[in-house]
């Protein structure tokens, strides 16, 4: 893997979750995924709730990719980035958790 796709894969995998939940929720929407009931909650809210922790655990995955970087630099500079794609997963997701999809 290049310089380049390593140490920024954290945050294209965090643009990528925010592009996919929000064309999820905007489907869940449009079909009514939001009045269907499961389990105390809609079955829009699992399917988003699920597919953030997905993203939040992918995004802490990368991290393994710090440990194979052939220099301190590349080490340092792929951890930080990896750990603001994660951080910003987390932040930018969680609002289809604490939130109603659909207004």
């Amino acid at each position: 893997m290049t310089l380049l796709a390593r140490t920024s894969a954290g945050l294209i995998l965090w643009a990528f979750g925010f592009s996919l939940l929000y064309a999820l929720q905007g489907a869940g929407c449009a079909y009514g995924w939001h009045e269907i009931h499961l389990f105390g909650a809609t079955l829009l809210r699992w399917l988003l709730v699920a597919t953030w922790l997905l993203l939040v655990t992918s995004g802490l995955a990368l991290l393994r990719l710090t440990r194979s970087a052939s220099s301190d630099f590349e080490r340092r500079v792929t951890l930080a980035t990896t750990l603001a794609g994660a951080g910003a997963m987390l932040v930018t997701g969680s609002p289809v958790a604490l939130t109603s999809a659909c207004a």
